[in-house]
């Protein structure tokens, strides 16, 4: 990973990145730049049900994530009430960092900011801690704690900042997360973002499911993109078809590919516009992947979709995921 600090870093200025590599035959996907975020007052969130906390704050205008709290963040955009779509995003703290005591609050704020420096939704949750179990304070200790939001956003780019705070044991961490949310309602043909879950990412306690998830996934969705071999993966995805009037199918196929390319697992469906009864729609989409046949190491996860008309390009999704040795019981 490697970091820098602009030389002219004042809010708003847009700063072009080129990324290049010496050795031949690579393929670079990088960003063309970014924009020097403006100073926000997490206070004046929109939505916001409670106050932050000046930890908070500061973790919230931090040009770097703020690593006192160690967190794991992702985002997944989907299709909702028009015109916005509904971003499902989830946190997974490390155990360890937080206090687990009867009464400990935690806070978590999250912040969507456009390219124009506006808030476009946030707010911030809290958490009580309950009376423990001890077996119960050992899983956690161990796995971590999941927290899941929805978010309603329009079509557009967005930093999406996160910052949780441990209000007994002073713990603060934050995570800067660069989020694209196509127009679904106007794109004739595509697809959401990728939800994962796995056997042993399942036991990780969560504090309230996403309800438009749980009867498609086997457990909530994760944030951590590391497996080890045995364990078991499962995808979700949407495609989002607004050509229903128009007889045809659609072919998903889901890859697990090496950096050279190499497919090592490959399985693949189709849909019938039927399905749709000749309206605007979508196909959710769900299928497995054990990861005992791969050996450890780093992998390309893709999901890609692609309508029979021939006006429109393919759609897709990528992730990067690792594999690792073997482990025994709920571990990450």
């Amino acid at each position: 990973m490697l970091a820098y600090y602009p030389p002219d870093a004042r809010p708003g200025r847009l700063h072009k990145i080129d990324v290049r590599v010496t050795r031949p035959g690579l393929t670079v996907r990088a960003r063309k730049g970014y924009i020097t975020p403006k100073k926000v007052d997490a206070v004046t969130t929109a939505n916001s049900k409670s106050p932050s906390t000046p930890e908070l704050r500061e973790a919230l205008d931090s040009p770097l994530p703020v690593s006192g709290l160690t967190m794991h963040v992702f985002a997944a955009p989907f299709k909702g009430a028009a015109p916005n779509a509904s971003v499902l995003f989830g946190v997974e703290l490390r155990g360890r960092d937080i206090q687990l005591a009867q009464n400990a609050k935690i806070l978590l704020s999250y912040l969507a900011i456009d390219q124009n420096g506006k808030i476009k939704g946030g707010n911030t949750d809290s958490m009580t801690m309950p009376a423990l179990k001890p077996e119960t304070k050992a899983r956690i200790e161990q796995t971590g704690l999941r927290m899941l939001n929805r978010l309603d956003l329009p079509p557009g780019k967005y930093q999406l900042r996160v910052a949780a705070h441990d209000a007994n044991g002073g713990n603060v961490g934050s995570v800067q997360y660069d989020l694209t949310v196509p127009d679904f309602q106007k794109a004739p043909f595509s697809i959401s973002g990728l939800a994962l879950t796995s056997s042993q990412g399942s036991a990780v306690p969560t504090v309230r499911d996403d309800e438009q998830l749980k009867q498609v996934l086997p457990g909530p969705p994760i944030s951590l993109r590391r497996f080890a071999q045995n364990d078991e993966v499962v995808v979700f995805a949407e495609v989002y078809d607004n050509e229903g009037s128009k007889p045809h199918k659609v072919d998903i196929v889901a890859t697990v590919t090496t950096d050279e390319g190499r497919v090592l697992f490959k399985t693949d469906e189709t849909r019938d516009s039927t399905d749709l009864g000749g309206a605007r729609g979508g196909y959710g989409y769900t299928t497995r992947i054990p990861m005992k046949d791969f050996a450890p190491g780093l992998y390309v996860l893709k999901v890609e979709a692609k309508t029979r008309l021939g006006n429109t390009p393919p759609v897709a999704r990528e992730l990067r995921i690792e594999v690792t040795p073997p482990i025994a019981g709920p571990s990450r």
